[in-house]
């Protein structure tokens, strides 16, 4: 039961560690290199975005396949204007 306990520990606490690791890779602020959220995405759903965002053609849009569709969603709410 201890042994339990304290892998159970040991792996809440590497969480608290590893999500925050995890969260820089999804910064808001590296769309805003190339975008202007209210031009670019003027008329397009949310899911349209993520599409695009994972788009493999766009060579600029490398490191977003990687990325999960919840990931795109927060970062394309902490840019879009609500409306």
């Amino acid at each position: 039961m201890n042994k339990k306990l304290i892998a159970g520990l040991c792996c809440w606490s590497l969480s608290g560690f590893a999500l925050p690791v995890l969260a820089a890779d999804t910064d808001p602020q590296q769309c805003l290199e190339c975008h202007e959220p209210i031009e670019d995405w003027a008329g397009m759903t949310v899911d349209e975005i993520i599409v695009e965002a994972k788009n493999p053609e766009n060579k600029r849009h490398e490191g977003n396949e990687a990325l999960t569709d919840e990931q795109l969603r927060l970062m394309i709410g902490v840019l879009m204007p609500p409306k």
